[in-house]
């Protein structure tokens, strides 16, 4: 099942750190926004620099990644990242 992801307090150079920690980890965000579909991870994306909000949407999990991840872990991971770089989740 798809997950989206909401995170706040993401300042824009946070995000270009952040797009180089993901690019290690196999996941290439090109611009603000966009899809992918590498390793067995796929979602789209959108980054506003104005109000640093990141959306992640659609976000599944197939093979070969699904050997290594679920969709919780991919979250914590994803999460994990965030935060490492200023950002936080979007409370509800």
């Amino acid at each position: 099942m798809a997950r989206r992801l909401l995170y706040e307090g993401l300042k824009p150079e946070a995000f270009e750190q952040l797009k180089n920690k993901l690019q290690t980890l196999g996941l290439n965000l090109q611009h603000n926004s966009g899809s992918f579909k590498e390793k067995g991870v796929s979602g789209s994306y959108s980054y506003n620099p104005e109000n640093e909000m990141l959306e992640l949407d659609d976000l599944n999990i197939s093979f070969p990644a699904s050997m290594l991840l679920n969709m919780d872990s991919l979250e914590r991971r994803m999460t994990e990242a965030v935060v490492q770089h200023g950002g936080r989740p979007q409370q509800a």
